[in-house]
């Protein structure tokens, strides 16, 4: 029986591209996060009708995507729950981190089950090569999901700098160079595992910026922003913007290419090329080289330096209160230059920048025109992440599910 306003739910099982792929997708969700359902919990979670629900789950069953569960215990096959048949399958992330490479191995719905963690610096080797230990990572996570006898169904990783380009390569990023790189093609030789892995994996590997991970996973958490953006300086001067709540790319990959505005008129020439980008008074290495904090760093890495300089700032120790100050001023001349061209909602501020917010806010504020009589004054709102640096890969992570689940068949068993 359909529910009224319901469209008529077809009486045969035709193949998956018939089905409405928003509704199937919801309600693949929904299992991927919150495990076996019946299909009258699935209808709640979701507020599809019950006719639409019979008609998506007997299409998925039909297609293997679902498989039936215990039907013992109700003896009613469809009072059953219904479980992703693909529901053991895992996630590999990967990112480089201020100190160290990551990698993790995380079930569909979000859960970390393994991370794996290789130092930048080597007291004995000094510097290591950066795309050598995000290699070196990768294969151990591969090397955990085989173990396990689990399935990779998505691998991204994920970048401080533009990615553009077909075949996607790298550029402007701190750690791995100005000029393009191609990432993905270094890790396929470094590492032997991943290349052997791709030919299997349901979607090509995701090399995205990291920014552009954590804005998803802040703006899930703000409902009813769909302009956001977002900025931090931890790893490096780091944007990303979403509109429409949906990630903002540029027609090349550049938008929000945050760390090489020329805001300071005549400042130092720039490793992309221009004079007096942002990275130039900004970036995290120069901020604690002016407040004397290089050999902090060096020795217990540049988190914990940066928390040092918080600690600092706070106590208004003059070298590190002068050196964020002067970051400070010029990450607010960047906003005053970007919020107007892409009127945001809020601006969420990750890192330590979040933490010593009020700063970057009053240098925002400092240039800020009035616009219709003062009607505009406090627009847009600025505010600190909420989830910390946890968020890069929670919002890699989600979209590693929302591409899984907007094709059905890449969860087929």
């Amino acid at each position: 029986m359909t529910a009224a306003g319901e469209p008529p739910v077809p009486t045969t099982t035709g193949p998956l591209d018939e089905v409405h792929r928003a509704q199937s997708a919801r309600l693949l969700d929904h299992l991927v996060v919150h495990g076996p359902a019946t299909r009258s919990e699935l209808a709640s979670a979701t507020g599809l009708g019950r006719g639409t629900i019979a008609g998506l789950t007997s299409r998925l069953l039909d297609a293997g995507v679902l498989r039936p569960g215990d039907t013992a215990a109700s003896g009613d096959g469809r009072a059953a729950p219904l479980a992703l048949a693909a529901a053991d399958r895992v996630l590999v992330t990967a990112m480089l981190a201020p100190d160290e490479a990551i990698a993790t191995v995380a079930a569909l719905g979000g859960h970390e089950l393994a991370r794996f963690v290789e130092p930048l610096v080597d007291d004995d080797r000094g510097p290591a090569d950066p795309l050598e230990a995000l290699a070196i990572v990768l294969t151990r996570a591969v090397a955990r999901a085989q173990r396990g006898a689990q399935r990779v169904a998505d691998l991204t990783v994920l970048v401080d700098g533009a990615v553009v380009g077909r075949p996607a390569v790298v550029i402007t990023d701190a750690r791995i160079g100005s000029e393009p790189v191609d990432v993905l093609a270094a890790l396929r030789s470094l590492a032997p595992a991943v290349a052997e892995l791709e030919p299997g994996l349901s979607l090509p590997i995701t090399l995205q910026p990291a920014a552009m991970a954590a804005a998803l996973a802040e703006h899930a958490e703000l409902p009813g922003i769909d302009e956001m953006l977002y900025i931090a300086g931890d790893d490096a001067v780091t944007a990303a913007a979403i509109s429409g709540g949906r990630p903002l790319t540029g027609a090349h990959g550049l938008a929000s290419t945050f760390a090489h505005l020329p805001v300071v008129p005549g400042g130092a020439r720039c490793t992309c090329g221009q004079q007096g980008c942002l990275a130039t008074v900004a970036a995290p290495e120069l901020v604690l080289e002016r407040a004397g904090l290089t050999d902090f760093a060096a020795a217990q890495g540049r988190a914990a330096a940066l928390v040092e300089l918080v600690e600092r700032v706070a106590a208004a120790e003059d070298r590190a209160r002068w050196s964020w100050l002067d970051a400070a001023h010029w990450i607010g001349r960047a906003l005053q230059l970007v919020v107007p061209t892409l009127d945001p909602s809020a601006v969420i501020v990750g890192g330590y920048w979040g933490v010593l917010l009020g700063d970057v806010d009053a240098a925002f504020r400092a240039n800020r025109p009035t616009i219709g009589g003062g009607a505009l004054e406090a627009i847009p709102t600025l505010a600190p992440a909420r989830l910390g640096p946890g968020a890069v890969f929670a919002g890699a992570r989600r979209q590693a599910r929302e591409r899984l689940v907007a094709e059905p068949s890449l969860l087929a068993g």
